[in-house]
């Protein structure tokens, strides 16, 4: 056999393997990583709606890290037949670092959806004074960083959305502190009231401890996969409602 042809062979043996490699790590990457929706991308090469942008900014109540096609602004997505701009972060807080209002990217946006204020009363207010925390996020005259953040979508031409916490059920880590998570939901509620494109969506009117356990994940703290559903569901509906109301239809 010709020196050529033994060498080239020898090259394949080690090219060929690499081939494979990189072909699976890359279909790992797109359709087995745990956050990919097949759903999504068939979506998005089905002519989406382009023309109207939604943004979500906020806490783990979306579950921006739930698998696959199961969080909040997925089921938003699916149901307004466009992409809706996730960046809220499981853990966040609405002071502090990597804060809430950090998480708002500027932009063209024609709803903005934020919740938040769980994740800051939490590790205060079950034995503390908790008035310094829950004025940090919203005083009861409507100032603070969650006004805002508004403010500043509002700014950007943007309607918001404020999302008002759902009840727990009983044995939840934060049965303690359910005045304190009252209380804000009752600000945000004022706030929207008072101002101009603000609207205030309450989760009560969507899952409760006794007519919807199973929208209840195991930890009674967060929303199911199908608690995602309804939730992301309820939240389109309102913001193609409220669209239908100013011109008439949606766009499919």
């Amino acid at each position: 056999m010709a020196e050529g042809k033994v060498v080239g062979l020898k090259w394949a043996r080690f090219l060929i393997p690499g081939i494979l490699i990189i072909g699976a790590s890359a279909y790992f990457v797109l359709f087995l990583m745990p956050d990919y929706c097949t759903e999504i991308d068939n979506m998005n090469e089905t002519d989406p709606i382009l023309e109207f942008n939604v943004q979500v900014v906020g806490d783990s109540l979306f579950g921006a890290d739930a698998d696959g096609c199961a969080s909040v602004s997925t089921f938003m997505s699916l149901r307004l037949w466009l992409e809706v701009e996730d960046n809220s972060v499981p853990g966040a807080t609405v002071a502090g670092d990597e804060s809430i209002p950090e998480q708002y990217v500027s932009g063209d946006w024609n709803w903005t959806v934020i919740d938040g204020g769980g994740n800051d009363i939490m590790p205060y207010c079950t034995e503390n004074d908790c008035d310094e925390v829950l004025d940090e996020i919203i005083t009861d005259s409507g100032e603070g960083l969650i006004p805002d953040l508004v403010e500043k979508a509002q700014n950007d031409g943007s309607n918001v959305i404020l999302i008002g916490y759902y009840s727990v059920p009983k044995g939840s880590e934060y049965e303690p502190v359910i005045l304190e998570v009252e209380i804000i939901n009752d600000r945000y509620k004022e706030f929207a009231e008072a101002n101009e494109g603000v609207y205030f969506i309450s989760l009560k009117d969507v899952m409760t401890p006794e007519e919807t356990p199973e929208l209840y994940s195991d930890d009674l703290v967060h929303p199911s996969d199908d608690g995602h559903y309804v939730i992301g569901e309820h939240i389109a509906d309102f913001i193609i409602d409220e669209h239908k109301k100013e011109t008439g239809m949606w766009f499919r």
